[in-house]
């Protein structure tokens, strides 16, 4: 229930916040698979239980509501009488044990995905890391095995759910702000569909960005809409209405593609690539894109495919669809910043792992961060979404416009000042200096100075004056067209347009290459290591080309991969030269130098460019 309303600038009073909400509210559309779809909380909370953790002390957490005895006025006291307490929830008692899961995964109503083969979509570098990745699970903070089964079988048991999401309307910046969020009761991307991480529970939202609109239903007309995303920040998040990229149903009813397992949102249904770098090896690998690049030219537009950690985000659509015209119908609760859940409790929606990445812990509520910060997204949605310098409406982009160009004219007139004032010094300090001789006058050289200043200060001057002149040009622009200013491509503020980009599934022998590719290369290594037969170097070398060999076959790349090896093979040779034998080394660049010079100078000649 809500008990007010984030309204800013006054833009909602006396607006019928349901019916706004339910006008605009989202189609969400799943991959085939999933398992876990947006529930209430008070059904969540019924199943969970509250804990306390002890982290800086190592010590066990301590239970402080158990299973069953848990709802959202409870959770609210609960968190106000520990303020200082590392609060988190825990749905499922415990993991299934390894019999228990046997069962679970035997069941016949378990739902049926097939993915793609992420390691065939990245080289082998790629697979190595990944496997860096995968072993070091073993020494961080994760969710236990079986977790996944045995909240599924816990949320299966809880009977047929509601279909729910909550709803938070504010005004920021002369917006009006739509916030849909979803609560599932698991993550399971890991375990399920081979993602990044898993972690109980999830909060996942959909934004819209509404503004003043005496032809809009309920005085407001729809301007933006942002879906949460792992890779997006900022202007990359939000599109226009307009963008082709979009699907509505009855023109008002977003359709959002949600990941598999994941949930994260996707305007166009398909599977996306994800690469993860990690923090501690993101040198390394920026230093081998920019010696492949420098040394490999054509490979730049292709040279991120075998860099980073491979994950697939499925976010198909092609499974279980909720909202308007689905025969799923919503179940809207509005909730905001007085909430009492929302406002007091602080902690974690979900088991807390301790993992130090912290992509296997739980998530923190709409409004708080796992750190107990406001959200930017719930405190500044507008600035969360790169909005803040878009104005809302015509109106204020023409105050927009109009202050800058007077902010502008004002500067400029302080700086003349200063430019009139730093003239007359230097006239000053430069007054009877020629006819000074020159021992006199190399004491006076700090007229040098100011002068070089004052020349700094004239560029700023011209360069202010232009910038004037383009705000000014803008407002009388939108004066001209009555204030409402053209609209850009719809995707003109975007620097990286993200689409499915998963190519159809590789051919068997790449899949089955790309599970084994990094054992064979160890396998050979280790037998290069263990024989001791001839130079160790140069077996170690075979054996690296000839995985690279066949994996540059299998991708039908073997002519690029050959050319590759003759360019390493002839810097080799010359490096090689250079330090054994420096007149040979220096007389074959003599050579190709002369070569070089000569092409260039016949097609100056002939005058071909």
């Amino acid at each position: 229930m809500v008990t007010g309303v984030d309204d800013r600038a006054g833009l909602l009073e006396g607006v019928d916040l349901r019916a706004l909400v339910q006008r605009y509210e989202p189609v969400l559309c799943f991959t085939a698979g999933e398992m876990f779809f947006p529930m209430p909380v008070d059904t969540y909370l019924a199943g969970a239980a509250l804990w306390a953790s002890h982290h800086t002390t190592r010590g066990a957490p301590t239970l402080l509501v158990d299973h069953g005895e848990l709802n959202p006025e409870r959770l609210a006291d609960t968190a106000r009488a520990h303020p200082e307490a590392a609060l988190f929830l825990r749905y499922a008692p415990r993991g299934l044990h390894r019999r228990e899961l046997r069962e679970w995964r035997r069941r016949p109503d378990r739902p049926k995905f097939t993915g793609v083969s992420r390691l065939a979509a990245v080289g082998l570098l790629g697979r190595f890391i990944d496997s860096l990745l995968r072993l070091s699970l073993t020494l961080r903070g994760r969710v236990p095995g079986g977790l996944t089964a045995a909240v599924q079988r816990q949320y299966a048991a809880a009977g047929p759910q509601t279909d729910t999401y909550h709803a938070h309307v504010s005004s920021d910046g002369g917006y009006v702000v739509i916030q849909y969020w979803f609560l599932y009761a698991m993550n399971d991307w890991r375990s399920s569909f081979s993602g990044v991480n898993d972690h109980e529970s999830d909060w996942e939202q959909l934004t819209l960005y509404l503004v003043p609109s005496p032809d809009g239903p309920d005085g407001f007309e729809l301007a933006w809409v942002a879906l949460s995303s792992h890779d997006e920040v900022g202007d990359e998040l939000r599109r226009r209405p307009d963008d082709p990229d979009l699907t509505w149903v009855d023109g008002t009813h977003l359709v959002a593609n949600a990941g598999a397992g994941s949930h994260s949102g996707a305007y166009l249904p398909g599977d996306y690539l994800v690469r993860v770098q990690p923090p501690s090896l993101e040198g390394a690998l920026n230093t081998v894109v920019r010696i492949r690049a420098l040394l490999f030219p054509w490979t730049r537009g292709t040279v991120a495919e075998g860099l980073g950690i491979p994950y697939v985000d499925y976010r198909r659509g092609d499974g279980t669809h909720i909202g308007p015209g689905t025969g799923r119908p919503w179940t809207p609760i509005l909730i905001d910043s007085a909430t009492p859940w929302v406002r007091d409790y602080r902690g974690l929606w979900g088991l807390d792992t301790a993992d130090p990445f912290g992509g296997e812990r739980a998530p923190a509520g709409p409004r708080y961060e796992r750190s107990g910060a406001i959200r930017a997204s719930w405190g500044d949605p507008v600035g969360w979404a790169g909005l803040d310098k878009v104005p809302p409406t015509p109106a204020r982009a023409l105050r927009a416009g109009a202050d800058r160009a007077r902010e502008l004219a004002e500067t400029i007139a302080e700086l003349d000042g200063r430019i009139a004032d730093g003239q007359d010094e230097l006239r000053r300090m430069s007054a009877g200096l020629e006819v000074l001789p020159p021992t006199v006058t190399a004491s006076r050289r700090g007229g040098d100075g100011a002068a070089a200043a004052l020349i700094a200060q004239e560029q700023a001057m011209a360069q202010l004056r232009a910038r004037r002149r383009a705000a000014v040009n803008e407002r009388d622009q939108l004066r001209a067209v009555g204030g409402v200013p053209p609209l850009p491509p719809p995707h003109a503020h975007l620097r990286n347009r993200v689409v499915p980009d998963v190519a159809a599934p590789a051919g068997a022998l790449l899949r089955f290459w790309s599970g084994a590719s990094l054992s064979v290369l160890l396998l050979l290594l280790g037998f290069a290591l263990l024989l001791e037969q001839g130079s160790l170097l140069l077996a170690c070398t075979l054996a690296v080309l000839a995985v690279m060999g066949v994996e540059a076959m299998l991708r039908r790349r073997l002519l690029l991969f050959l050319l590759s090896l003759v360019i390493l093979v002839g810097i080799g040779w010359l490096t090689w030269l250079l330090v054994t034998n420096l007149r040979i080394a220096f007389g074959v660049l003599a050579v190709a130098a002369a070569v070089a010079i000569g092409v260039a100078n016949l097609r100056n000649l002939f005058g071909r460019r």
